[in-house]
């Protein structure tokens, strides 16, 4: 053992010698920055040469190991081999000359002197896990994955540290594209040590970022699902599919892996919570209402019962705008359940329900002036910032709703300067400017949107290069801006919920319009029948931009929104796949890309 010690002392300060040597010797620098050079550019013949003059002159082993590599990618295997055996008896302790000569052998097909070789290595196996490492990572680096596994497999039996060494095998079948293998060993690792979720999730989310094509999600997929069905009392696996799905937006996989851990340590409200908002916030309504629902019936005295209380009402409240048939009597209803629950929440969550309610009165019972008076009584009550300024933006929305344009101006700009470098500020900024867009101002909004397309907000950023692009081209087509007031008209009409009077101008401008407005009147032509579950025109609608508009920048989104209806609507999948084809084929580079691959492989 104290040799071993002695040698690894002596090692280290071998190799420091180099760069001792560099310092008092500049033509070495000179010499070894000429042979990289060579080396990196594939002049390997020049390279080898000089590698092999600076071993000859200097001896040192980093001169010799590119010198080695020089005759490899030379396909020198035999002169690579002599050279490999002389220096092994002078230097019987170097792994990575051993390991190349390994890596020559198998070149060579001598198998059997690679095997031989081989069992010498595993005589003197480290029992340190450093080392074993090392050892691992140097066949690794040779691509002989199967001596490495072996190396793992010993080691894991005999190394001080008692590590079976599962991360490490994960990592290396993972290199060997190895999957199902790979994921065992993580989920080994993780029921030998349930410590490492942490760890466990990074490695998987590194995983899915690298997941070009997506194999590796369904293969994750299939080893989560059947590792919690083989281990159902494994929280960790439960965690770990419950945060895979809602990755993956498996939202129904997610909750119902939220409840299930929740069933047994009634610990989970927070995040039964946290999913319900994110599938509120992705159009899963049911889920959401649902995941709601479930917090609630656990009665007043759970602390999130309040915030339950406002999902739940603020999904209804979806439901209802996304259903063209509900009626004012559904609305009066769902006002006064936000009456009764004024009383069932604390102070703090009031302002949440008052900012529903306002907008259920103004926007669909005709009450304008009643959800005025009631916002601004209440912003005058609350004390907190946030909520204060979230009220004020929906005061401003029912103000321009109601065209009273410089109260709504001024509210917006008081919420933006309040919150400057919020997301609430960057939205108010984009309201604001979006108004001026409705008013005729358009260079003032445009200033301000180009301002926006950086929000860190990747909503605000998005809609605030949407709204510019939709300026931008207009009026760099037609100067005199005639054609975008009637775009911009028509769009506040459909702000004030004035559908019939935006189609009366839409449709005008989808006949006599020039090929930059007429792409934009038929996508929102094609967003109100989608609105009012005219499914068929709306798609028909459309797929009419990108048959006459294919290069018009909302293209893409056109095409994605014909992939959702034929999908999800008209149950077409054959046609939602086309769809999703074409998108991914003509447009590589759109935001909508990724989606379209997911739904692609999902049907």
């Amino acid at each position: 053992m104290r040799r071993t010690v002695c040698f690894l002392c002596f090692l280290t300060l071998f190799l420091t010698l180099p760069s001792i040597a560099q310092n008092k010797d500049p033509q070495l620098q000179v010499d070894e920055k000429l042979a990289s050079k060579k080396f990196q550019s594939q002049d390997y013949d020049l390279a080898k040469e000089l590698y092999q003059e600076l071993y000859k002159k200097h001896g040192q082993t980093h001169h010799f190991n590119q010198y080695v590599e020089c005759l490899i990618r030379l396909n020198a295997f035999e002169e690579a081999e002599k050279e490999l055996k002389s220096f092994i008896r002078k230097n019987p302790t170097y792994g990575k000359a051993r390991v190349d000569l390994l890596y020559v052998y198998i070149q060579e097909n001598k198998k059997d002197k690679a095997d031989d070789l081989f069992k010498q290595i595993l005589k003197n196996f480290p029992d340190n896990k450093n080392a074993i490492l090392n050892l691992v990572n140097l066949l690794k680096g040779r691509m002989l994955n199967d001596y490495a596994l072996t190396v793992l497999d010993i080691g894991a039996k005999n190394n001080t540290d008692n590590d079976p060494l599962y991360i490490e095998k994960a990592n290396l079948y993972y290199s060997m594209l190895n999957y199902e293998q790979a994921f065992e060993y993580y989920f080994l690792e993780l029921e030998n040590n349930p410590d490492q979720y942490k760890l466990i999730k990074n490695r998987f989310q590194t995983l899915l970022l690298y997941d070009v094509n997506k194999s590796i999600a369904d293969e994750m997929r299939i080893a989560l699902l059947k590792k919690t069905q083989e281990k159902p009392d494994n929280e960790q696996f439960a965690q770990l599919l419950m945060w895979f799905a809602l990755q993956e937006e498996d939202y129904d996989i997610a909750l119902a892996q939220c409840k299930s851990l929740d069933r047994r340590n009634n610990d989970q409200d927070k995040q039964i919570i946290n999913t319900a908002h994110i599938c509120l916030d992705n159009g899963q309504y049911e889920l959401a209402k649902d995941a709601f629902e479930y917090v609630m019936k656990k009665g007043k005295v759970n602390p999130f019962y309040g915030e339950a209380v406002i999902g739940a009402i603020k999904t209804e409240n979806q439901l209802c705008k996304v259903n063209p048939k509900t009626d004012t009597k559904t609305y009066e209803r769902l006002s006064k359940k936000i009456e009764d629950a004024y009383n069932d929440v604390g102070s703090k969550e009031i302002p949440g329900l008052v900012e529903i309610q306002a907008d259920i009165m103004a926007y669909h019972l005709g009450q304008s002036a009643q959800a005025i008076d009631l916002l601004q009584q209440t912003i005058g009550q609350t004390n907190n910032k946030i909520q204060q300024n979230q009220l004020k933006l929906k005061l401003a929305d029912i103000y321009l709703y109601n065209d009273e344009v410089w109260e709504a101006t001024l509210l917006y700009s008081q919420v933006d300067k309040s919150m400057k470098e919020e997301p609430l500020g960057h939205e108010a900024r984009f309201r604001n400017a979006q108004l001026r867009y409705f008013i005729g101002e358009f260079a003032w909004a445009e200033t301000q949107l180009n301002v926006l397309k950086a929000a860190t907000s990747k909503l605000v950023a998005n809609d605030a290069m949407s709204l510019s692009l939709i300026i931008g081209d207009n009026l760099e087509y037609d100067t005199t801006g005639m054609e975008l007031k009637r775009l911009a008209r028509a769009d506040y009409k459909i702000y004030q919920h004035k559908d019939d009077q935006a189609l009366v101008i839409l449709d005008s401008i989808s006949v006599d319009g020039n090929e930059i407005s007429k792409p934009h009147a038929l996508y929102r032509l094609a967003e109100i029948k989608e609105k009012n579950q005219d499914y068929t025109v709306a798609d028909s609608l459309y797929l009419q931009i990108v048959s006459d508009f294919p290069d018009s920048y909302m293209a893409d989104d056109a095409l994605m929104h014909a992939a959702l209806i034929e999908h999800q609507k008209l149950k077409n999948k054959e046609a939602a796949k086309q769809h999703y084809e074409r998108l991914i084929d003509e447009y590589p580079t759109s935001l909508y890309t990724a989606q379209a691959k997911k739904n692609y492989r999902k049907l």
